[in-house]
């Protein structure tokens, strides 16, 4: 039976524009290919998210690579934020029925740039943060390791005190859930910006009634 469920975050709680991040890091003179990847980021991209840098080295270093003598903190979370491109109200109340039966967690490879808006008032129209919506929030630059490596699964697990057959992980990447599943944990991949309600209730039933 299923008693914990980790959600991905962009593509799935939030709604995506991996395109219009893109449009914003090259308009500041980011050569994004770089930097950004189809299965996540690399360079110093990469290093804030799996927190081996903070939001002033993230600044300098993009400073460096655009040859402009400083990048603001704003600037650089404007472009980080290109990635959000909505906040679905229905899929928010989803999340707080699940809530109610099932321990929920956010799992995401993310930075604090994108954290500082989705985990205050402006996330949603309602005034909330995402970690209204949540028990607990498993975050890559916070526990220094980014998905698909088993070690930030296993350290979710822990922190939650969740056993992996009691957990369900939906994520909008493939490579991801595969990750989930090698250490134990039931997975559910889910196309990107979809509504997922209704397969994630399907699967639920199925280990319901297995």
């Amino acid at each position: 039976m299923i008693k914990n469920i980790l959600f991905d975050m962009g593509g799935v709680v939030f709604l995506q524009d991996t395109d219009e991040a893109v449009r914003r890091f090259r308009a500041v003179g980011i050569d994004t290919a770089q930097y950004m990847g189809m299965y996540g980021q690399r360079g110093f991209f990469l290093e804030v998210e799996n927190g081996d840098i903070d939001t002033d080295t993230f600044c300098r270093k993009m400073a460096a690579a655009t040859g402009r003598g400083s990048v603001s903190y704003a600037e650089a979370q404007h472009c980080w934020l290109g990635f959000v491109c909505g906040v679905p109200e229905d899929r928010l109340n989803n999340l707080l029925r699940l809530k109610e039966q099932y321990t929920l967690g956010l799992l995401s490879n993310t930075n604090p740039f994108i954290m500082d808006f989705t985990n205050s008032p402006r996330f949603s129209a309602s005034g909330l943060p995402i970690s209204h919506y949540f028990h607990a929030l498993y975050l890559s630059y916070e526990l220094k390791v980014c998905k698909p490596s088993p070690l930030i699964f296993n350290k979710a697990l822990e922190l939650g005190c969740m056993k992996s057959e009691e957990t369900l992980f939906v994520d909008d990447s493939l490579k991801n859930v595969e990750a989930a599943e090698a250490v134990g944990i039931h997975g559910l991949h889910v196309a990107t910006n979809s509504d997922w309600m209704k397969p994630l209730l399907t699967k639920l039933d199925e280990y319901d009634t297995h």
